[in-house]
């Protein structure tokens, strides 16, 4: 009798595989869709420019300088919408820590985290499975919380836009 490895099964690859791929995707578009929002004289980053986060290892690295660009380009749309607006609001009362770029800190740490995953599951073979798993569970937190956030600052543009269309 032929016993199967879960690992070599083709059809469970290609359910793991989509499993990671369509999140991955919605948040890259999510990334891109938020970039698209702010003018092109505030942008940091071309928006088709987030995709190069699915290339393996560049990717890792490269969504730092998006995590960073993304929260440099949303501040400086608000801060040219802010001399405009009648509404007074202050850019910096609604960002992010003392930095100003709004969701750079959480987006930072996720990124740290996943790449502190990576790292730890490449080197440690029989090591402590409970810390990897912890930090992936925070890793993941992480990126979910900044998704959210990244969500809202795109419908916060899009209103922005809206209202001053009106």
């Amino acid at each position: 009798m032929e016993t199967t490895n879960a690992n070599n099964d083709p059809a469970l690859q290609l359910v793991l595989l989509a499993i990671f791929l369509i999140p991955a995707i919605l948040f890259l578009l999510t990334q891109a869709n938020t970039l698209k929002q702010v003018r092109p004289e505030n942008r940091s980053l071309a928006p088709g420019l987030v995709w190069l986060q699915l290339i393996p290892i560049v990717g890792q690295i490269w969504q730092f300088f998006v995590v960073a660009r993304i929260a440099g380009s949303i501040k400086k749309q608000w801060q040219t919408e802010d001399k405009d607006s009648i509404l007074g609001i202050n850019a910096d009362a609604i960002a992010d820590g003392n930095t100003g770029r709004p969701m750079l800190v959480i987006g930072i740490a996720y990124c740290s985290l996943s790449i502190l995953v990576i790292v730890f599951n490449l080197f440690t073979r029989s090591g402590m499975p409970t810390l990897s798993g912890l930090l992936g569970l925070a890793a993941m937190t992480c990126w979910i919380v900044y998704w959210v956030q990244l969500a809202g600052w795109k419908r916060r543009l899009k209103q922005r836009i809206v209202m001053a269309a009106a």
